[in-house]
């Protein structure tokens, strides 16, 4: 069994202060130092959303409402891709 990561529902993700992000190709290219990620169309309506004063929950249900899945699938979902990207040094998580 994996640790739990801290983006649950009521966590706010922000961008790291040193991430960068490119457009090459279509795809949404994020890094951080010598991490880099490329970002599907999902993972590009979620990073857009990463503004330090959303919460997790509060991007989810804005992908419900876009994609017709349920709130709490994508809230976890989106807590998924969010530990990954912040393994890249690319999200941090913040308090509520």
């Amino acid at each position: 069994m994996t640790a739990p990561h801290p983006f649950g529902p009521e966590a706010v993700p922000r961008r790291s202060m040193t991430a960068r992000m490119r457009k090459f190709r279509g795809k949404l290219i994020v890094a951080n130092g010598p991490h880099a990620v490329e970002l599907d169309e999902i993972g590009t309506f979620v990073f857009k959303r990463v503004d330090g004063s959303t919460s997790v929950q509060g991007i989810a249900e804005q992908l419900a409402a876009e994609y017709d899945v349920s709130v709490q699938v994508a809230a976890e979902d989106i807590g998924e891709l969010l530990a990954d990207l912040a393994g890249s040094g690319v999200v941090e998580a913040t308090a509520p």
